[in-house]
């Protein structure tokens, strides 16, 4: 088995679960980033929310991954991976269950902003797990396979979250993402190790 680092050992199935882990983690934040795009049909539809509206709606989350990312970045350079993972992921969780109980689209809109700052977290994070865990020899394979966790998480939402909504409703589709999202917190506080710093 190679080192990631020298002086620093860790087994091939547990690296690879390192892997795992970080695309998990990744795909829970990109559902609930970009799956309230997948219930503009609804919210134009059943709410009588004009497209224009839907549309910002679910801009919202991308809107507030974007100002975030580099600032969780430099969370990450501080505390580690695995306490920005299940922090961040849990307050994604914690965004997602009041925009589930909010009782106005404003507040839904305010959530979703909060939710997508929070899953920026995903993004900063996970890759750093993978590149402190595999050697350089493996990083482009394994760094391509982790970044299949966005279209894997978008496909995800597009596949569950519009027929949550057409079948239960808009606000039980949201408890699709909220409920990933907490469970990858979780997981993460439990199975993540940081990689060492040399």
């Amino acid at each position: 088995m190679s080192e990631a680092v020298p002086g620093f050992t860790i087994g091939m199935a547990r690296r690879w679960s390192m892997l795992g882990l970080s695309m998990m983690a990744q795909m829970s934040g990109t559902v609930m980033v970009n799956g309230t795009a997948g219930l503009i049909p609804s919210l134009h539809q059943d709410e009588g929310m004009s497209l224009a509206r839907a549309g910002f709606l679910a801009g919202m989350p991308i809107l507030g991954m974007m100002l975030t990312l580099i600032a969780w970045g430099a969370v990450v350079d501080r505390v580690g991976e695995r306490w920005v993972l299940a922090v961040g992921l849990g307050l994604t969780a914690l965004a997602g269950l009041g925009m589930i109980l909010s009782p106005s689209y404003l507040g839904v809109g305010f959530f979703l902003f909060l939710g997508g700052t929070m899953a920026a977290c995903a993004n900063a994070a996970s890759g750093r797990v993978v590149i402190g865990w595999f050697p350089p020899e493996q990083r482009g394979l394994t760094m391509g396979i982790r970044q299949m966790a966005q279209p894997l998480g978008v496909g995800l939402a597009a596949l569950t979250i519009p027929k949550l909504a057409a079948t239960h409703g808009i606000h039980v589709a949201w408890i699709f993402p909220t409920a990933f999202v907490g469970v990858m917190a979780v997981i993460c506080a439990l199975f993540v190790i940081d990689p060492p710093r040399p």
